[in-house]
């Protein structure tokens, strides 16, 4: 009963955005010490190691006493084990992770340089900033905003703003469903996605741009995108291969809190395609998993490397997590199960039977 309490009073942070909770201003606190705590996949299994096409490596449950640290909705893993984290307050937190020392080695945690206007003072600097990229050749990182719907571009090291614009087939998504999601494909165009905004066959409306999105004279075209059912995307990477791995969420008053990962091919995507995909891995409890929002994808010698962070909303129910897996290689059967992968109580539904997914081999 406790449990379910709980989770009631979790899906208010859930259902009403962060940057329109109001109350009294906490005390300030500007520590840039970052706790890592290790976790296992499943407390009470922890032999669990496999979900679908994922193998659990390690985890951790991230916690520091600065008052701007959490609210995680996208990240970057960096070379030499450096990550970058995203605040949906607008705030940067970055360390090198130990996975040896479970320590979080030259940590930072700070506001961006600069962001939209905002409506009120009270918002003055609480950006919703959703969605996170990095350009490797030039430095350069680009950030999706909601509510103040637009794509800024920042130069090496966010030491500046460089560009922005407000792209104008953005501005009638919902005020909390903006650019959930950034990829940058190899021919150079970039993706967009949006958590909500519903586009007419169905799916959700999203947004190929040939140029920089930050650039008010790049080329924009629209497509659509249809999540699991009952999930919405929260953020996507690219695989070596050029295909995407995209996050989606879901929460329930009754089962809580769930996340799925699948896999979309991204080949001859266009102008009013319905992009589809295969879902590999769903996580649910009893697995350890909260408001999954940002992902990341690494190499490790021939393994491909998948980063999960959770978004806990400032909540003191929820919790900042950051888990990596190994992807499995092998075919994917309909249940979005490994071939030879054990099997948990977790992968059981079969999110791959339901419609609107498309018959993609991986």
């Amino acid at each position: 009963m406790m449990i379910r309490v709980l989770a009631c009073l979790s899906l208010l942070f859930f259902l009403v955005p962060v940057t329109f909770v109001h109350g009294p201003k906490p005390r300030e606190n500007d520590s840039q010490y970052i706790n890592l705590q290790p976790i296992q996949l499943d407390s009470g299994n922890p032999l669990q190691k496999i979900v679908g096409r994922l193998e659990f490596l390690a985890g951790w449950k991230m916690s520091s006493e600065n008052s701007n640290f959490g609210g995680f909705s996208a990240m970057l893993a960096m070379p030499n084990g450096r990550f970058f984290f995203l605040s949906d307050m607008g705030g940067l937190t970055g360390f090198t992770l130990n996975e040896k020392t479970n320590r979080a080695k030259r940590p930072f945690i700070a506001p961006l340089p600069d962001g939209p206007k905002q409506e009120n003072e009270f918002a003055a600097q609480n950006w919703d900033a959703e969605s996170l990229l990095h350009e490797p050749d030039t430095g350069q990182f680009w950030i999706g905003f909601e509510h103040q719907h637009s794509i800024w571009r920042y130069g090496r090291s966010f030491a500046r703003k460089e560009s922005a614009t407000a792209i104008p087939a953005m501005q009638d998504w919902p005020k909390n469903g903006g650019a959930e999601a950034l990829l940058k494909l190899k021919d150079g165009r970039f993706l967009i996605f949006s958590e909500s905004a519903l586009a007419k066959d169905g799916g959700y409306q999203a947004l190929v741009v040939e140029g920089d999105p930050a650039e008010t004279d790049s080329s924009v075209t629209s497509f659509s995108h249809t999540p699991p059912d009952g999930f919405r995307i929260t953020d996507a990477a690219l695989l070596p291969d050029g295909k995407a791995l995209l996050l989606h969420r879901r929460f329930t008053p009754f089962e809580g809190v769930s996340a799925i990962l699948s896999i979309a091919d991204l080949t001859g995507i266009s102008a009013g395609q319905n992009l589809q995909s295969k879902p590999i891995a769903t996580l649910k409890p009893p697995l350890r998993v909260d408001n999954m929002e940002a992902l990341a994808v690494t190499q490790e010698g021939k393994d491909t490397i998948v980063w999960m962070a959770s978004d806990d909303n400032f909540s003191p129910f929820q919790e900042t997590l950051l888990m990596k897996f190994r992807l499995l290689k092998g075919k994917t059967k309909r249940d979005g199960k490994p071939k030879k992968a054990v099997e948990s109580e977790n992968d059981k539904e079969k999110a791959g039977d339901k419609p609107g997914f498309s018959s993609l081999e991986d």
